[in-house]
């Protein structure tokens, strides 16, 4: 990673003739801290306003049988299951990120995460063909996300950077569109 530097003179660094510069010192670790956090800060706030004035439109929802990255884990406090959720989004910005949205319980608006299995889809919602250009911003995209999701909740909201993204909670209606597995070697 390269070192970040520090000005020592009011001027600012002055460049020798050969290239190299005067008057910077290496920053202290507690300043490149300082660095790499406003970085994170503005990256965070350029994502969070990422939906701009766009949309999200669910195509349909349902209790996900097929290839997924994501298994609920079988030891955990609260069975749960993989659904999968058809999405447009359109009127985005390029910060928009598909990983921010989380999937909420529809009554009581506990979340159970954002980062789901993502797959790019085609505007007819089959699987986008590999080497295939996802479409760009503002443009509309369609995805597949992938979540665990608790057995026993029937209704679930979806949400992005802490805004409702659909006008009322919906239910999981019992199969769709899954993925295949890939083959063994």
């Amino acid at each position: 990673m390269p070192q970040a530097m520090a000005p020592e003179a009011a001027d600012g660094p002055q460049e020798t003739g050969g290239g190299a510069l005067t008057g910077v010192r290496q920053l202290t670790p507690k300043e490149q801290q300082q660095v790499i956090e406003g970085v994170f800060r503005i990256r965070a706030k350029q994502q969070a306003e990422g939906l701009g004035t766009g949309s999200v439109k669910v195509n349909g929802a349902w209790n996900y049988t097929g290839f997924s990255t994501l298994s609920p884990n079988p030891a955990a406090a609260i069975e749960a299951r993989l659904v999968a959720v058809d999405v447009t989004v359109s009127g985005h910005t390029p910060d928009f990120d598909i990983d921010d949205i989380e999937i909420v319980d529809g009554q009581s608006l506990v979340s159970y995460g954002s980062d789901p299995h993502a797959q790019p889809l085609q505007a007819d919602g089959t699987t986008l063909p590999p080497g295939q250009a996802i479409a760009v911003a503002p443009n509309p995209c369609r995805w597949l996300l992938i979540y665990a999701f608790p057995k026993a909740t029937p209704r679930f909201q979806l949400y992005y950077w802490g805004k409702a993204l659909i006008p009322e909670a919906m239910t999981f209606r019992e199969q769709g569109l899954s993925l295949p597995y890939p083959p063994e070697n």
